[in-house]
């Protein structure tokens, strides 16, 4: 984070490495329809693994072919709380909502008072409060993406909208990290078209979408995805032998950690249904090509619901990961009740009806159970909720549901992964060597200088509620920029003091999960039948 000023759109750019002579930038690098069921086995993953280790001796970092690179750039943030914001710390929400560097520098940059709240500089600790208006200049290093192009498979400017084909790695749309590097940015810049999402598809995933050209075509687009109206099929390589029998899974979903992009099968989720038809088995790589037709559009629904068949995605980073699920990596579900807990409802519902039978139906019964409900939204009050809630990476670990030991761990476990994957020990070094510099001037400066702490404490939510109504002041000499450390590493942005990552693997970039067709209807004309759009090895195919 930085108070610098933001740079012109000329200042910033776009690099696409050429590949050097001897090497092949790659097509597609997803599953596509005749590449994953004809193909499965193309090549083996040790024969990736040492072709990957080989390109990343060979390139140096910020030089890959096969990687898409945004120069850093200044970007000014503003924005106003939103209702879920409210009465939460700015920490919290800011580590949470942005996911954009590790906790650690978030608090390190907010206590050098480099975001301000209504025009002053705002400590981790402060509560967020109804009208409240966010201001932040962020150095954005912009991850790479796989040099893949946004295809253009079909237009139709007289009933404005289009198909494209968007390549793993690539949002839809700004979030986070990514703005440059996102699918309508891509549009943008490659065809001149500006695109409006109706539906989206995970960075994650690839395959085809269907964009409005203008606002009133957009709302109308929706509308029939939001009714069911526009199908869509997906192909997916899995883990194991999938059965060859036709499989509907309806089990409902809920995102339970916004950081990690979370979602789980809970009761309390919203209600999801997948069709699953086996494609093909590939005895050797013991992995199938499965058809995926989803009948609702929920988050992860098609990743999640393979999870709980047994089945995840081969190369999924989290619904795939036996060092958070444990062994069978979640196959029916993560158990969101603990043990414990289910034989003592069982012991009072006992209870409960033993003493209905001692008093004939009369009253004197014991209090009800509390429902699972209750239970699990956090609503039943008593000694343990305090347990319900823990802190992990420094950060309240909150849900909309009371969470489980299991559960709570696949969600540490999952941030510690991240945090490894990004190389914590340069984010280590960069905070405390730039906390070191902060320090020194904070133990010469004068105790008039020095901004009132807030305090800290450990508040429920009705506790949070009245703190957000008092409003800390913070005096506008207390503003103080981040400090320039005295010496900065190697690897290190000479702007932001932040370490430059390292180019990630491209094929970490993508999962086995391609949007294989989509079928609109009314909103797309008043054919007899409906347009059906494939893609095939990434070629243009309309019909």
């Amino acid at each position: 984070m930085s108070t610098e000023p933001a740079l012109a759109p000329s200042d910033t750019q776009v690099t696409h490495p050429t590949p050097s002579p001897n090497t092949t930038a790659s097509s597609d690098p997803v599953l596509t329809s005749e590449s994953a069921v004809a193909q499965p086995a193309d090549s083996s993953s040790d024969h990736a693994t040492a072709e990957s280790t080989d390109t990343e001796m060979r390139y140096p970092n910020g030089m890959h072919p096969m990687l898409r690179y945004c120069k850093p750039y200044w970007w000014p943030y503003r924005t106003f709380v939103k209702n879920r914001w409210i009465g939460r710390q700015l920490l919290e929400v800011i580590a949470t909502e942005f996911r954009d560097r590790s906790v650690e520098y978030y608090r390190h940059a907010l206590e050098s008072g480099v975001t301000r709240v209504n025009g002053v500089a705002a400590y981790p600790e402060y509560i967020l409060r109804n009208g409240d208006r966010l201001d932040n200049t962020v150095h954005r290093h912009e991850p790479p993406v796989t040099n893949d192009p946004v295809v253009l498979l079909h237009i139709d400017r007289e009933r404005e909208f289009c198909v494209i084909s968007k390549p793993g790695s690539m949002p839809v749309h700004a979030a986070g990290r990514y703005f440059k590097h996102t699918m309508l940015e891509a549009l943008l810049a490659e065809h001149g078209i500006k695109g409006y999402a109706v539906n989206r598809l995970d960075r994650l995933t690839s395959g085809l979408m269907i964009l409005a050209l203008s606002g009133p075509a957009s709302r109308d687009l929706a509308q029939e995805f939001l009714e069911g109206k526009v199908g869509k099929e997906y192909v997916a390589r899995v883990n194991g032998r999938f059965p060859e029998e036709e499989i509907t899974v309806d089990q409902p979903l809920l995102t339970v950690d916004r950081q990690m992009g979370l979602v789980i099968i809970a009761p309390e989720g919203k209600d999801a249904k997948t069709v699953f038809t086996r494609m093909s088995y590939d005895a050797s790589r013991d992995q199938s090509v499965v058809h995926c037709r989803p009948l609702t559009g929920r988050t992860h629904q098609i990743r999640v619901h393979l999870q709980y068949l047994g089945h995840p995605i081969s190369n999924d980073p989290i619904y795939a990961s036996e060092a958070a699920f444990g062994p069978g990596c979640g196959r029916g579900g993560v158990d969101l009740v603990e043990q414990g807990e289910q034989n003592t409802h069982l012991a009072a519902l006992a209870e409960r009806v033993q003493a209905a039978k001692a008093s004939g139906g009369k009253t004197g019964l014991p209090p009800p159970v509390p429902c699972d409900a209750d239970r699990l939204a956090g609503r039943e009050q008593g000694p343990e909720r305090a347990a319900t809630t823990r802190v992990t990476d420094n950060v309240d670990l909150t849900s909309p549901i009371r969470l489980s030991t299991q559960a709570r761990n696949v969600i540490a476990t999952l941030r510690r992964q991240r945090d490894e994957a990004e190389d914590w020990v340069k984010w280590n070094e960069v905070v405390y060597a730039t906390k070191k510099v902060q320090d020194a001037l904070d133990a010469s400066a004068s105790e008039k200088d020095k901004r009132p702490k807030i305090p800290h404490p450990r508040m429920n939510q009705g506790a949070r509620a009245q703190k957000a109504a008092e409003r800390p002041e913070i005096p506008e000499e207390a503003i103080r920029h981040m400090p320039r450390p005295a010496h900065i590493p190697k690897g290190f942005c000479h702007d932001c003091f932040v370490p430059v990552a390292d180019d990630p693997d491209p094929s970490t970039l993508f999962i086995y999960l391609h949007a294989l067709s989509v079928v609109p209807h009314e909103a797309l004309g008043d054919a007899a039948e409906p347009e059906k759009v494939e893609v095939e090895e990434g070629v243009r195919a309309v019909g």
